[in-house]
């Protein structure tokens, strides 16, 4: 890993652990100043890694989502930006509990793969690579949220149903605040990965004169994108919300997880992430 990239991305996963330490600290002690914390250093954070992103970029030439390492680093910048998001939007500080240290978890652990093969001519000089692959990784990023936002669902509920109401119930958004958040974050999520499956299925049309080759990562994206579909649909009627629709999105997050790092080791000609 070149050295202005690997310092940028060093301050950077530093940053990521401090906001991660105060957003604990803010979600337990529920004290604003912890909060404010823990804002400027993911802003600060994520300056950093744009940076980084930047850099690799320049350094070695193509477009930094070729590697695992630069898919995990990609997908932790994707993370902080929805994350910023969803702050702005739902006010919810509970969120960076449960966000902040997968992100810094992800930027440690790109940080610590070694150096990235070049990526080949065929990847590199096509337009579509750029829009495919950043489309894929933001439609992941959206159904973390997701995932998280059910988490923290299935927690609330459970406090409800057994009337605990202990510390975590206090300090976690309303349920209806959180049902919310899963369904745009879902919603989100499914719109960019059908733009991705449709963008990849145009790239492999002009590459190799093919719409579909049963790669394992289209399979495993094709099936994640009927799981979501129906979670959505569901979601949006009257009739099943709630738990089972939290439980659907834990899974569906399982699903997305081995596309993600599964599909990579069953061969194929996805190299990225």
């Amino acid at each position: 890993m070149p050295s202005p990239m690997r310092s940028l991305l060093l301050a950077a996963v530093a940053a990521y652990l401090i906001a991660a330490i105060h957003s604990i600290l803010a979600f337990v002690n529920k004290r604003r100043s912890l909060q404010r914390v823990a804002e400027w250093s993911t802003a600060a954070g994520f300056i950093l890694h744009t940076s980084a992103l930047v850099a690799d970029w320049v350094i070695d030439g193509h477009y930094p989502l070729f590697s695992l390492r630069e898919a995990l680093s990609f997908l932790a910048w994707a993370l902080v930006a929805l994350y910023c998001v969803v702050l702005y939007r739902y006010r919810t500080q509970a969120v960076g509990a449960f966000t902040m240290p997968l992100i810094s978890v992800l930027t440690l652990v790109a940080l610590l793969i070694g150096t990235s093969p070049n990526a080949p001519a065929t990847f590199s000089a096509t337009w579509l690579f750029p829009i495919h692959t950043t489309l894929l990784i933001f439609a992941y990023a959206a159904f973390a949220i997701a995932f998280m936002a059910s988490v923290m669902y299935l927690l609330q509920e459970r406090e409800l149903k057994l009337k605990t109401f202990g510390a975590i119930f206090h300090r976690l958004p309303p349920l209806t605040t959180v049902n919310e958040l899963a369904t745009s974050a879902a919603a989100l999520g499914l719109l960019l990965l059908t733009l991705g499956i449709v963008s990849g299925v145009i790239w492999s049309s002009t590459r190799f004169g093919r719409y579909w080759r049963n790669d394992p990562k289209e399979i495993f994206a094709l099936l994640t994108w009927l799981l979501y579909f129906v979670l959505i649909v569901y979601r949006l009627s009257a009739s099943w919300r709630g738990r089972r629709a939290a439980w659907l999105g834990v899974v569906g997050f399982a699903l997305v997880l081995l596309t993600f790092f599964g599909a990579r080791f069953l061969g194929g000609y996805h190299v990225f992430g």
